[in-house]
């Protein structure tokens, strides 16, 4: 067994199969661009650990499927890592706060020198993450709800309504 045939089942098994039997639940086209868009956009949120907790709340509160929300919210999650330092970087620059270096000598060298004032500057790095990824989410959401609801619209059968 070759290792592409085994990472091919790995997808196969674990990301395609439940993303399929998920859109196989009867979720309407607007639903499920819904869920998508909400998915990505609480999958990128710049807080590590709240994607979970956060996504069911929320897909809770508009009567989403919850598990879709969440699996799709873990699917982004690699870009979750890779937004991080841009989110961070513009909520410093959107709320003038100074400027954080964020090698890892110089957060070393920063909780070496003064480790309550290092998490301090992070704590403050982050909530101005956290800023500036809730002031974009609702635009850039709705802009993918709406290049998504043609497609699932297209390739998604309508629920026989009774």
């Amino acid at each position: 067994m070759s290792a592409y045939s085994v990472v091919k089942g790995f997808f196969r098994h674990r990301i395609i199969q439940p993303v399929l039997n998920l859109l196989k639940q009867g979720m309407t086209p607007q639903k499920l661009a819904v869920t998508v868009a909400l998915g990505t956009m609480v999958g990128i949120v710049p807080a590590l650990g709240v994607t979970t907790v956060m996504g069911t709340a929320i897909a809770a509160r508009f009567r989403l499927n919850i598990a879709a929300t969440v699996l799709i919210s873990y699917l982004v999650q690699p870009l979750q890592l890779l937004l991080i330092i841009p989110f961070v970087r513009l909520g410093v620059f959107m709320f003038g706060l100074k400027e954080l270096r964020l090698s890892l000598e110089e957060m070393v060298a920063m909780f070496k020198n003064d480790w309550l004032e290092a998490l301090d500057s992070l704590w403050k790095a982050n909530l101005a993450a956290v800023s500036a990824w809730a002031l974009i989410a609702m635009p850039i959401g709705g802009v993918l709800y709406l290049l998504l609801l043609p497609i699932f619209k297209k390739f998604l059968p309508s629920p026989v309504q009774a």
